[in-house]
């Protein structure tokens, strides 16, 4: 009997998202599809303070544009971070399996991404089949758009085989968080990297799809009034825009990870996990400078004992002035507030540095074309490695302001 409904026109695990605008700024998904064994869930947005727009973090677009001639125009502010949930029926991904996922975050919107636990990769039915696994994303971030995909490792299986393509087109004043791990599979059954292959590329494109100059339409309109003098001006400089030659698709980054040898498991000094977390944009600047930072204050041969640190004490303290007015009073008062911020800093970061030596975390930091900033870690254990990362960016903070709580569910 011929079924009733039209054919579907849906490929097996294709999905797509398209995130915009709608008038003033409000976050709605113009475009939303999943199909089997793809899920896409839609839950509660984080609603956002109001617009900041004395505070040039707000507004990262007034100080890029790599051409001061360009008019500029001041990025809309969401009104909320709308968290969307990546899952698959079963909770995982059997062998011969293919999920793609397109993304495309339109101007000045926010996106977080997150699973509801780790992405589960079972072996074969049978040891000769030579199915692979697959998963492939590909997002478009526009301008003043950001991106926070932060899903639980990937857990591969014994004997499973694996692959996954994550491919980034970012404007320039575009932001992303990503974070990528893979543990070492079912560590209750004695499972240590067991699985056959595990590859994972990443790549970020710097595409010159909305520089921050008018939209044609506006252009028109302004530059066909002949009697108001700023809009010869800025016909003038449109027309030398457009004898300029256009800026070109470029690769940033691409960050490969192959766990294929079959001894990999005497090869990874005991760690459980291994993780890679990039950070790019001018909302996530604060985030990687912390990152950075962080790293170059790691012991080194040569330098002072980290162990035990010297204490930070104010030059007013040191001088013991006799403060005669207010501005000399709120000086030294500032200068005590910076300074115990100073302490906690430093005594938070001994206790992280005792942490990592006794859970065996190693990790790495730095900064690379684009100015895009990739922190490379490894824990002997799922958990460590969890609240490794959950420490560092709970201490930093901005991570969570700019995408809310769902940004931190995978580490939890």
């Amino acid at each position: 009997m011929p079924s009733p409904f039209p054919p579907s026109t849906s490929a097996p695990g294709r999905g797509h998202v398209q995130l915009t605008l709608r008038p003033p700024n409000e976050p709605v998904f113009s475009a939303l599809s999943y199909c089997y064994p793809l899920k896409l869930v839609v839950s509660a947005s984080h609603t956002l303070p109001a617009d900041p727009s004395s505070s040039s973090a707000s507004n990262p677009s007034l100080s890029i544009g790599h051409d001061t001639a360009k008019p500029i125009i001041p990025p809309q502010y969401p009104s909320a971070v709308p968290l969307l949930f990546l899952l698959t029926y079963g909770g995982g991904l059997v062998s011969g399996d293919h999920i793609s996922l397109s993304l495309s975050l339109a101007p000045s919107t926010r996106l977080t991404i997150a699973t509801q636990g780790s992405t589960k990769i079972f072996r074969p039915a049978t040891p000769s089949s030579a199915a692979l696994t697959r998963q492939d994303l590909t997002a478009k971030i526009a301008a003043n758009a950001a991106l926070c995909l932060m899903p639980d490792p990937c857990q591969p299986f014994a004997e499973s085989r694996y692959a996954q393509k994550q491919i980034f087109e970012i404007d320039m004043s575009g932001s992303l968080c990503m974070l990528d791990w893979v543990s070492e599979g079912r560590g209750a059954r004695g499972e240590k990297w067991a699985f056959e292959s595990w590859r994972g590329r990443n790549e970020i494109w710097d595409v010159p799809s909305c520089d921050g100059v008018l939209p044609p339409d506006e252009e028109d309109v302004t530059a066909s009034d002949g009697a108001d003098e700023g809009g010869a001006q800025l016909a003038q400089q449109q027309q030398q825009q457009q004898q300029q030659p256009k800026r070109r698709k470029r690769l940033l980054l691409r960050d490969n990870l192959i766990l294929s040898n079959p001894t990999l498991h005497t090869r990874v000094d005991g760690h459980a996990i291994f993780g890679t977390l990039i950070l790019t944009g001018p909302l996530l600047s604060p985030l990687a400078r912390f990152f950075i930072d962080e790293f170059n204050t790691m012991p080194r041969l040569g330098a002072r004992d980290f162990t035990h640190p010297t204490p930070t004490i104010p030059q007013s303290t040191l001088n013991n002035p006799k403060s005669t007015t207010t501005t000399e009073s709120a000086s030294t008062n500032n200068e005590s507030e910076e300074a115990s911020a100073e302490q906690r800093r430093e005594q938070w970061r001994t206790k992280r540095h005792a942490r990592e030596k006794e859970e065996g975390i190693l990790w790495t930091a730095t900064r690379v074309k684009g100015g895009i900033v990739v922190v490379k870690f490894a824990a002997r254990s799922v958990e460590a490695g969890r609240l490794w990362v959950r420490g560092m960016v709970r201490e930093e903070g901005s991570l969570e302001r700019a995408f809310g709580p769902g940004a931190l569910i995978a580490l939890k």
